[in-house]
């Protein structure tokens, strides 16, 4: 999960102006009920990801979230916390560092079907325990248009440097599975809304059509 997409969210819902880290040193008890940030930054569905960026895994943020679970129940009892928990907005963001950084360590293993596999089985476990803990809202964000980056472009994208084909290509099929997946949960957990949040094709617009949109250069 990333915390830089959030905090613009959060503010624009007119929750609270800042989305506090629960790993915050001074965290007060009001921040644990009106929301916190378990993301760390660099993390992704790949376990391996987070070895590479020096990040906690989703199942360590999993783990803090279970802390959290009790703490809140502490402060207000088990069903207020079943009601806190079940309307809540929960926003999940990530896949880019697998796409972008992790994929290259693990081409010569993987081709591009079987590696957004390994991505989405391992969605599917953070996703589905995400549920089973009390999760009711989630949104769930595709992953952009990862060969649109300049480095990608730089190295992958030809000497017209367009937008490297292969992360793209990776991203798609990722998506594409990803929104499967998300229906499927929403049927084993039908209290539930899980959403799919298609960034991939917003994106992927401006950057090919960057002058419709008041852009003089790609770069």
């Amino acid at each position: 999960m990333r915390r830089y997409h959030l905090q613009y969210e959060i503010e624009e819902l007119g929750i609270k102006e800042l989305l506090p880290a629960y790993l915050k040193p001074n965290l007060e008890a009001s921040d644990l009920v009106t929301g916190v940030c378990f993301a760390s930054g660099g993390s992704g569905y790949d376990p391996l990801t987070s070895i590479l960026e020096g990040s906690m895994s989703l199942s360590g943020q999993l783990d803090l979230f279970k802390e959290y679970i009790v703490k809140v129940k502490g402060l207000v009892g088990d069903e207020r916390a079943k009601f806190i928990l079940a309307n809540s907005l929960f926003i999940v963001v990530a896949g880019s560092s697998d796409i972008s950084n992790t994929y290259r360590t693990r081409s010569l293993l993987y081709d591009l079907p079987s590696y957004s596999d390994l991505l989405l089985n391992s969605a599917s476990t953070f996703l589905t325990e995400l549920n089973e803990l009390g999760a009711r809202r989630i949104a769930v964000f595709s992953a952009p248009p990862i060969g649109c980056l300049p480095f990608q472009r730089t190295v992958g994208g030809g000497i017209q440097k367009k937008c490297a084909p292969r992360p793209n290509n990776l991203a798609q099929l990722f998506n594409t599975k990803l929104s499967n997946l998300l229906r499927s949960i929403n049927r084993n957990f039908p209290s539930s809304r899980n959403v799919f949040v298609n960034v991939y094709d917003p994106l992927l617009e401006i950057i090919l059509n960057y002058q419709k949109y008041g852009n003089q250069s790609l770069n």
